[in-house]
Parts: structure tokens; sequence; C-alpha cells
């Protein structure tokens, strides 16, 4: 067993490139400068109490100026201060906000919301009081975005403990045990779906100075970020790519199981582009294997789904791609294998890439302080592969995360391409996700973003149409 080593992927940016997002944006501008006819600006609308939207005000007005970190170090990197999102630089665009675009919330209201005993008439009276104040700013007010900030009283009562919410490194695995209770976040999502609007759900406390999990610098860096995408629906950075390579699609397919914890579970598919835009479709219900007890696609549904996820890349794009990657959480069974082939083979694709992406319990120790490298990789077998996404940085001089990290397990099923190529890919589709700025995302963003789709996708009805933008579930 030889471990190999994996550069870090570079990303391109305005006017330069970097392998960091914040690095790449402070110092060469967002990747969409180069777009000679786009938008610069945004318009933001607000719901929240008084005191809240009072806060927002000042927070808005904050980021739009230099923040530096009050973290310091030798780690290089890892904590740089914020540029300012405004059209000078960096982010080369301004947030258009003023009262009018305001909606804040009763406090009788509020209290009588949380006053009601049964949890899930509680929430859902919660999700109606944001909504229709979301559906007022999105018909009335031409807003780009909506920012819907959690008041500190809902805390415990209507959403989860800070703590609870900014759990590591959750694994995208379908969970197959029945919620008993619904999620706020998830189903204010798909409300502001069926609203049509994109929005950024806030929690009081990111507003306070004192929030002792991150300093400010890092707060607006995540929170611009996101904006930018959801607001001005463009790429802040994309993968530099080899041009003289034919175009590559990165398919993730997934699964959720319905709100109500019946057996039936639905397939999603995630389509991302080399420049990481991304498509969700939703697919049909499918049957749990009677053996292993997971969502298992028949022939026909297999080919169905992908189908349908290459004719929208050749709708959105303009031509179909010289080679497709497919990416899933668990095994791939036969009929699902035969299924899929059968789509590329219907469209003239013979360059295609089939992987299954797992957690693992191996582990590889270092004779040192600092865990293993990220971009570390070794093989068991021909088709077996360990990855480790999340690790020692040496960018940063320092490990970033605060548990020892856990490597991926590749299983490559069928492939064309070499198990670097392979893991390289991989390793780029982790610096995808514009939820935030972290270029070290344990998953790819094929996989990151199934469970959160999912968990929005079960609050839609059989006759909604989800959203195909990620913004929307982001």
């Amino acid at each position: 067993m030889k471990p190999d080593f994996i550069e870090e992927p570079l990303l391109l940016f305005g006017r330069g490139k970097s392998i960091c997002p914040r690095d790449g944006i402070a110092r060469f501008d967002v990747y969409d400068t180069l777009n000679t006819i786009r938008k610069d600006q945004m318009s933001i609308g607000a719901i929240g109490i008084e005191e809240d939207i009072y806060k927002l005000n000042l927070w808005l007005q904050k980021i739009q100026y230099n923040i530096n970190s009050f973290k310091s170090g030798r780690q290089r990197g890892l904590f740089p201060p914020f540029p300012g999102f405004n059209v000078e630089k960096a982010f080369c665009s301004r947030l258009i906000y003023d009262s009018e675009r305001e909606r804040v919330l009763s406090l009788t209201d509020v209290n009588l919301v949380i006053k009601i005993p049964n949890r899930n008439e509680r929430l859902t009276s919660a999700v109606e009081l944001f909504g229709e104040n979301i559906a007022f700013l999105s018909d009335m007010k031409n807003c780009d975005v909506i920012i819907c900030i959690i008041p500190k009283i809902f805390e415990n009562t209507i959403v989860k403990t800070e703590e609870e919410e900014s759990e590591l490194e959750i694994s995208p695995e379908i969970n197959n045990s029945h919620e008993p209770s619904l999620n706020f976040r998830s189903a204010l999502k798909a409300k502001a779906m069926k609203l049509n609007i994109p929005i950024q759900i806030m929690r009081e406390y990111v507003l306070q100075e004192s929030n002792k999990s991150q300093d400010s610098a890092t707060k607006a860096w995540n929170f611009s970020i996101a904006m930018y995408y959801k607001g001005l629906k463009t790429i802040p950075w994309k993968l530099e790519t080899d041009e003289n390579k034919p175009k590559v699609c990165f398919v993730g397919i997934g699964f959720y199981k319905s709100l109500d914890g019946n057996s039936i579970q639905t397939s999603i598919s995630q389509i991302f582009n080399e420049n990481g835009k991304g498509v969700i479709l939703r697919g049909t219900p499918v049957e749990e294997d009677k053996i292993d007890k997971r969502p298992h696609l028949s022939f026909d549904q297999s080919f169905e789904l992908l189908d349908s996820t290459l004719k929208k890349y050749k709708f959105v794009i303009g031509s179909l791609p010289g080679r497709v990657v497919l990416h899933k959480t668990s095994k791939f069974y036969n009929d699902e294998l035969d299924g899929f082939i059968k789509a590329f083979y219907s469209f003239g694709i013979t360059e295609f890439d089939i992987v299954t992406i797992l957690d693992t319990d191996i582990r590889l120790f270092r004779d040192n302080l600092y865990p293993p490298v990220r971009g570390l990789m070794f093989s068991l077998s021909e088709k077996r592969h360990i990855l480790y996404t999340r690790g020692s940085v040496p960018y940063y001089q320092t490990y970033p995360g605060m548990y020892i990290p856990a490597p991926i397990e590749l299983r490559i099923v069928k492939s064309v391409s070499s198990h670097r190529t392979v893991c390289k890919e991989i390793l780029g589709l982790t610096k995808m996700n514009w939820n935030n700025t972290q270029f070290d995302n344990k998953y790819p963003i094929t996989i990151a973003c199934a469970r959160r789709v999912g968990e929005i996708m079960k609050y839609l009805g059989e006759h909604d149409t989800p959203k195909e933008s990620y913004a929307f579930y982001m």
C-alpha cells in the first residue's frame, strides 16, 4: 500500500488564480467580473423583530468595508481580513437595502407562536408567520433575496441550539429513521421555494459582536459568498480545468424519504458542470432493496433519471458533455448500472466514470502532531481508494478542523479515467460549495448537497415543482 498525494486544485477568479476562495476574491475579485455584461447589485429584503432588523442594518453597513480578524497567529490565510462588499473590489457588487423592504414581525404574533403547546403546530405557525411576509416582499418589492432573522425566543422552541446546528461532517447518506418532528429551516426553505424567492436564514446570535463561534471577518466572508450566489445567481469562482480535454458533467444521485417516514423513497439528481453551476432534478419514488434496505432504482428508473438529467444539461449548456462522472453514496445494483449505461449510449456518450463515495473507518496516522495532509490518497485495490479531503493544509500551516479528520472511500465501478483523475476531481468538487468559503469540505458538491436538497424536497407536495437552482436549497 503506497500513499500518493494530490496537489490542491486551483480556483480561477477575475484576475488570477489561488487555492483559497478568500485569498482569491480579496486579491483577484470574483470570477464573474470577467463577464462584461453582469449584474452588480442585488435588492435585499429582511424579515425579523424590530430589534433584529436594527442589528441587521448595522451589519449590512459594516460589511461594506474592510473587517480585520481578531484571530491571529502564524498560520497564513486561516483567518484573513474581509475586504468589504462593495463595487470597488473583491465582490465588485453592492447590496440595495432600505426600510421599504423590511417586514417587522409583531412581538405579539411571535409570542403567540411560542405558546402553542404542540411542537409541530408551533413550528408550522412559525413558518406561516415568516411565509406570509416572504410572499409580500416577493410579490410587491421585487427582492433578489430575503434575509429571515430567527428571533432569540425561537431558540430551542422552534429551532435547534447553536451547538446542534453546527454539527460537523454529517454524512450525506440518507437518514432511514423516521423524523419525529418537523424541521423549521427545511420547511421555511420549501415555503420560499413555492414563492419563487431564495432566502438567507440568519440566527440572532450571528448579529451579536460577542458571538464566540466566529469572528466578524469570518462571518462576513460566509454571509457574503452565500448572498452573492443567491442574489446575483452567478459564480464567485470556478475550478481550473484543462481546456484541451472534453467538457465534463458531474452527476450526484441521491434519495430522500417522504415526510411521513414511509419506506418509499424518491430519487434526486444533482448536475454540476465544470464551473460548478448546479441543477436539481426530482426523480420518481423507489423501493428499498429487500436485503440491505437501501433505496434501489429499477432499470427503467435509472434510465429515465439519467435521460432527464442529460437532456437538462444539454438544454442549459447548449451541448452534451464529452464525459460524465456519476457519484452515489450507496452501491450500484446491476439493473441500475444497466439503466445508466443505456442512457449514456443513447446520447452517444462513451466516456463515463461511475463511482461510489462512502465513509470509512480506515485511518492513517502521521508520526507528527498534525493529522494526514488533505489530498493524501492510497489504494486498497485497483477499484478501492482512500482519499483525505480533510486534513492538515500546508497553505494554512495547520489542521483547520476541530476533530480528527476521517477520509472517504472511493469505489470505482466503471471508469475510463485513472484513479488519480477521479480523486483529483473529487478533491476539486469539495471546493465548490458556495454556502461558505471553506475550501476543505469533506464531501464533493455532488454528494454534499444531496442531504440538504432531500431535507427540503420532502416538504414539497407531489404536484409542487421543485426549483432547479441550488440557490434555493443552500
